[in-house]
């Protein structure tokens, strides 16, 4: 599903103490632990695609991805329905029946910068679902997240991970330590 030979990431300087080669499968949740600045962020750029390696190479054998971005930026006047219809071809079933799962009781016509960062978090998350992706990459899922939405989404990872590989970025402990199948420590 996703391999890497002799991978180092950074921007001119590589961040890696050593250079990865790895190959991880569908029904894998990979953890990335690490603090702040040390590359989580930019391997999994790397393994999506939007950011090139310093070295070595990446061989991700589907198109068909997801990528939570762990900053959140609502910056354009859409509805929740344009939203989550920008290039993801769903029906409106598939919408609110994901809507449904993470408790998020808004309308479609209701514009993204009338809602709370938390509920905005979901529907960005909730985008990517509707991609139904075969690789999934969360870069810290869980900002701005309540303790509720956080165990759905573990509950939708733990679902979602036997027909998906799933690379995961975070500080939350318990978070990760109920998602993984295997953790990369930076």
């Amino acid at each position: 599903m996703l391999t890497v030979e002799n991978l180092q990431i950074g921007y001119k300087e590589g961040l890696l103490t050593t250079p990865i080669s790895k190959k991880w499968m569908k029904e894998e949740v990979v953890v990335l632990l690490g603090d702040n600045g040390v590359g989580k962020s930019t391997l999994l750029k790397t393994l999506a695609g939007l950011h090139q390696p310093l070295k070595g190479f990446v061989e991700l054998e589907t198109q068909k991805i997801g990528w939570v971005d762990s900053s959140i930026s609502k910056g354009v006047y859409l509805s929740v329905d344009d939203f989550l219809s920008f290039g993801v071809d769903s029906t409106l079933e598939e919408k609110q029946n994901w809507l449904k799962k993470f408790n998020l009781k808004i309308e479609l016509d209701r514009f993204l910068d009338e809602l709370s960062d938390g509920q905005f978090r979901k529907l960005c998350i909730i985008r990517q679902l509707l991609k139904k992706p075969e690789v999934l990459f969360l870069d810290e899922p869980t900002v701005y997240l309540d303790v509720s939405s956080k165990n759905i989404l573990i509950d939708v990872i733990k679902t979602l991970r036997e027909d998906c590989l799933i690379l995961c970025s975070t500080h939350d402990m318990f978070f990760a330590k109920e998602i993984k199948t295997s953790t990369l420590q930076f």
